[in-house]
């Protein structure tokens, strides 16, 4: 509020900045915010059209900044961002009395595109889900595919907090939306830091898509995928996912192919196109 005002803001505007995640985060980019965010908001504010707006485009300039730390508000306008705050907002999950979580001690990176698109000629073959395990795969992605074929918003988000992670469980139907000694031991690793969870959604228009939920174990001098986890019944990724995966994993030197499915198959369900 003090910044806020210190740059000539309303008091109504520090109080919306004030309730954003980054507002209340353990770590965030203190000079990001000063000199940056924060003077564009209170440039912007009369624009945005209200409280929840300030609120919103806070959280989304400091999500941009933490996927990108060259991210800059200099020369964006309402108008310009608009869209991707609205695309931002569909996947933007926020419980009063909650559990935070720290950040990851990695520095690994959120990402969000509002226009995702898989390349031509892309084929991938999900573990487990192949012809000779009784699987369907391998899968063509991408334009002329059922699969991928237009582009999409992809936000892959980390899980902060123990509400929105049983959120994520109700959303693909798994163990941690109802039975708490899972949610124990998911808990006890975040609290630790020896796990981060990170939640992958796709979008188009007001359709949102729980696509993946991925378990990272930070370990000594690496990081691993320890699990990643579909929707039920399937359970598995469907190949959309686990191509966004393994995409997010190399451009965070997360190692993806120390993944194995933690519970026996008896059959592979078939993965319908997710649109």
């Amino acid at each position: 509020r003090a910044q806020v005002a210190s740059l000539g803001g309303e008091a109504w505007v520090g109080d919306a900045v004030a309730a954003a995640n980054c507002g209340a985060l353990f770590v965030r980019d203190e000079q990001f915010l000063a000199a940056d965010a924060l003077p564009w908001i209170v440039k912007h504010a009369p624009a945005l059209e209200g409280p929840h707006l300030v609120t919103l485009a806070a959280d989304f300039f400091d999500e941009m900044r933490r996927a990108d730390p060259t991210y800059t508000c200099a020369g964006r306008t309402p108008k310009t961002v608009s869209s991707a705050m609205d695309a931002y907002a569909l996947t933007a999950v926020v419980f009063d009395a909650d559990e935070r979580f720290l950040p990851n001690p990695r520095g690994l990176r959120p990402f969000f595109e509002p226009e995702a698109t898989i390349p031509s000629g892309t084929v991938v073959e999900v573990p487990y889900d192949s012809t000779l395990n009784g699987g369907h795969g391998p899968y063509p992605l991408g334009p002329g595919t059922p699969r991928g074929d237009l582009p999409r918003t992809l936000r892959v988000e980390e899980i902060r907090s123990l509400k929105r992670l049983i959120y994520e469980g109700k959303q693909l139907d798994n163990c941690l939306e109802d039975r708490r000694d899972s949610q124990l031991k998911y808990v006890m690793r975040a609290r630790q830091r020896f796990s981060s969870f990170w939640s992958f959604t796709l979008s188009s228009d007001d359709l949102v898509k729980h696509i993946l939920l991925l378990e990272v174990w930070h370990l000594d001098g690496r990081d691993i995928v320890r699990q990643a986890e579909g929707p039920r019944p399937r359970t598995l990724p469907s190949p959309e996912a686990w191509y966004w995966m393994v995409q997010w994993c190399e451009a965070n030197g997360v190692d993806w192919s120390t993944w194995d499915v933690y519970s026996r198959l008896a059959t592979v369900s078939e993965c319908p196109p997710l649109f």
